[in-house]
């Protein structure tokens, strides 16, 4: 079998969809010939990288093929170049490549401007989010325009644009995977999909890779942090305002009226937001973009994880914290409910809600045995349901039903 994987993310990863192409691809069976199109992603973060800093074939064997088809330095323009590249590009990989089924991802939608119909072979679409969800939490984060990150700015500006593009997307003949249940009864509702064309097919995670023991190895990586006497507090994700970081920082100078805590802020975006909210510099460490290969280590040295979003689908940094038994607190929003049983593997609190967050954080920072029950049982939630090996296996299974019922 031979899959074309469009991949608006891929290396560095700075996303959960960059995250769920490089595991998904990892995680294939070695029969299964993948060729990953992308774009190439210059030098991000202070820890700086790029898409040419990989070695591919030691990453995910010789059955893996990447195209490099535009260049990415944003986090929204490149995605428009990405998408006309791919539509003058994609008919002649699937032809060169003998490619058996396209796997697109939304919501960048690389393949916006191409009808499946006229590709000759099906196109499987895994929905990451749609533009509703996105809007609804930029504008739940009741911030000024002028305070969100760039490509929450663009999301608003040209909102009617791309409400009429995804429409038109999900009318599109083309097969689906959503990563939650809750996903696809959303996306079923409002994009009026027929719900025999949608499969759900969890996230999962790499449990050998991200786990507590990881931490011995740890100093290497982040010796800034290992001699922090202080529980820790990790928020790993975009410094985005639908994120709940500005909750998240509302909430630091309660916690620490009452005990000592230090805060972990890694992935990109601005350090201005700390002055802002007049956070002791002593008692937070900002790391902006840290590559993905880096942030098990970053799990196993956390005592606490947290990401008080307003919208998410089936978050991967949350399973990622739950295998590396790093207690979890979280909002009850999207599909996390489905991951997180709130007291038994993680906290679950109300969106916006500063005081349950900040009542969450304390609890845990203050009651060790609390904190490690919820951990071991993270662990072994992980262990039973959300790992990448399952997910691949479950997602090649699809691709061979859609294949066998194209051939009827």
């Amino acid at each position: 079998m031979k899959i074309a994987m469009l991949a608006p993310e891929f290396l560095p990863v700075w996303g959960g969809v960059g995250t769920y192409v490089v595991e998904l691809v990892r995680n294939f069976p070695k029969d299964v010939e993948v060729h990953v199109i992308t774009p190439f992603r210059k030098r991000i973060g202070n820890r700086v990288v790029s898409s040419g800093d990989y070695d591919f074939e030691e990453m995910f064997g010789n059955n893996v093929h990447i195209h490099f088809l535009s260049t990415a330095s944003d986090t929204f323009i490149y995605n428009a170049k990405f998408q006309i590249a791919l539509f003058q590009a994609l008919n002649k990989i699937i032809n060169r490549e003998d490619i058996d089924i396209v796997h697109s991802n939304a919501g960048h939608m690389p393949d916006l401007f191409i009808k499946p119909t006229k590709l000759g072979v099906p196109v499987v679409t895994t929905i990451h989010s749609t533009l509703t969800g996105q809007l609804g939490a930029i504008k739940q984060t009741g911030s000024k325009f002028f305070q969100l990150e760039f490509s929450e700015q663009m999301t608003l500006l040209l909102s009617p644009f791309l409400m009429w593009s995804e429409n038109i997307y999900y009318t599109n003949n083309r097969y689906y995977i959503t990563v939650s249940k809750w996903s696809k009864r959303r996306v079923t509702n409002e994009k009026r999909l027929e719900p025999h064309t949608v499969k759900v097919i969890y996230n999962g995670v790499d449990p050998v890779k991200f786990n507590p023991r990881r931490k011995k190895e740890a100093k290497e990586h982040f010796s800034e942090l290992t001699d922090i006497g202080a529980p820790k507090v990790l928020y790993l994700s975009r410094l985005v305002e639908k994120k709940g970081v500005n909750i998240l920082l509302r909430v630091i100078p309660k916690i620490l009226k009452k005990l000592d805590a230090h805060f972990v802020f890694a992935g990109p975006g601005k350090d201005s937001y700390f002055k802002k909210y007049e956070i002791p510099e002593k008692h937070y460490t900002f790391l902006g973009y840290v590559d993905h290969e880096l942030t098990p280590f970053l799990y196993a040295l956390a005592d606490i994880f947290v990401l008080p979003s307003f919208y998410e689908n089936f978050p991967i940094s949350i399973l990622e914290a739950m295998a590396s038994e790093t207690a979890v607190v979280s909002t009850n929003v999207g599909g996390i409910p489905e991951m997180i049983a709130s007291g038994y593997n993680g906290i679950l609190i109300p969106p916006k809600d500063v005081d349950s967050l900040a009542n969450a954080l304390i609890q845990l920072i203050e009651n060790d045995h609390l904190r490690k029950k919820i951990e071991r049982n993270a662990r072994k939630t992980i262990l039973r349901k959300f790992t990448w090996r399952r997910t691949a296996k479950l997602t090649v299974e699809y691709y061979e039903e859609i294949l066998s019922e194209v051939k009827k």
